[in-house]
C-alpha cells in the first residue's frame, strides 16, 4: 500500500505505521511490526540496544542480567552452581 488508509498521506520508504496518524498501514505491517518488537525486547541484540541507549549504562546491564537470570530455568541455574563450586574446589587449593 502506497498511501495511508487513514489520512492519505504517501508511505516513507518501509515503515510500518503512518507517521502522521500513527495508523499501520496493512494488517501484514502491524503483524510484522509486532514481531520486531517481540525480538527487540527477547533477543541479545535488543538487550544491547537498550543498554547502549540507556544514560546509566551500569544500571541497564544490571537490569538486562538479573532480567536473564529470572527467566532461566531452575535446572540451569542448578548447573552453572555446581560447575563454579567445582571450578572453586579446583583453583582454590593451588592459590
Amino acid at each position: 500500500m502506497k498511501n495511508c488508509p487513514q489520512c492519505g498521506q504517501a508511505r516513507i520508504g518501509e515503515e510500518f505505521k503512518c507517521p502522521h496518524c500513527d495508523v499501520f498501514y496493512s494488517q501484514l505491517d502491524e503483524l510484522l511490526f509486532e514481531e520486531q518488537q517481540r525480538l527487540e525486547r527477547d533477543t541479545l541484540a535488543g538487550a544491547v540496544k537498550r543498554i547502549r541507549a540507556a544514560t546509566d549504562r551500569k544500571q541497564a546491564l544490571k537490569r538486562e542480567l538479573a532480567a536473564v537470570w529470572r527467566k532461566t530455568p531452575l535446572r540451569t541455574k542448578i548447573v552453572l552452581w555446581t560447575v563454579v563450586a567445582f571450578l572453586f574446589v579446583l583453583i582454590v587449593p593451588v592459590i
